[in-house]
């Protein structure tokens, strides 16, 4: 049993140490500096942020894009959105990888998440429940900074999420970045209906 334990340590001493050496860094910008264009993105209700990796360990890596989905706490679906392994053209052979994120509450009761690429587009439109209502897309990343990124893992980088009624009974959007608490929590804690992460995962 020893030599057991032993060796499943040795497995994943490689990964634990891959994710901590990465110099793989993510910045995010909401929204667009042209006014005229941002006014538009509001009147439409598209709520728009651009994302954007650097480092030279993305070089030669397969790049996976995920939405978990979680209503009242729990997480009721993950939908892959995008896996670079695929197709061996997609591999990243650049030290930068940018793409943006657009997302809107149609008409018809969903959720449409439009991830634009250099060259190409994935649309995914997720149902929404008749009470899921006023979210925003809010960052993981405080504007100033970059946030040291890991290989070998699915990180949250942005949340789709509805606001929560706090004690005083008025509606409140949590402070996602400041709370402390993980991505994955935060619907336990503020008691949330609804609302969306959507993670990256470098390889």
């Amino acid at each position: 049993m020893h030599k057991i334990a032993l060796l499943c340590a040795s497995m994943l001493l490689p990964i634990a140490f891959a994710s901590a050496q990465s110099n793989i860094r993510l910045s995010t910008v909401e929204g667009v500096e042209n006014e005229d264009l941002m006014n538009v993105l509001r009147f439409q209700g598209i709520n728009y942020n651009k994302v954007k990796f650097s480092g030279t360990h993305l070089w030669g890596k397969d790049f996976k894009i995920f939405i978990r989905d979680y209503e009242n706490g729990k997480l009721i679906k993950t939908h892959e959105i995008f896996d670079s392994k695929e197709e061996e053209f997609f591999k990243l052979k650049e030290q930068e990888f940018n793409f943006n994120v657009l997302v809107q509450g149609t008409s018809n009761g969903k959720a449409k998440f439009d991830f634009r690429f250099l060259g190409f587009g994935v649309v995914k439109e997720l149902n929404l429940g008749v009470a899921h209502k006023d979210f925003i897309l809010k960052s993981f990343q405080a504007k100033s900074e970059e946030l040291a990124f890991p290989v070998n893992q699915n990180h949250s980088i942005l949340t789709f999420i509805m606001p929560y009624k706090t004690k005083a009974k008025s509606m409140q959007y949590p402070d996602v970045i400041g709370s402390g608490i993980r991505p994955e929590d935060l619907g336990r804690h503020f008691k949330i209906p609804r609302y969306f992460l959507i993670d990256v995962r470098f390889d």
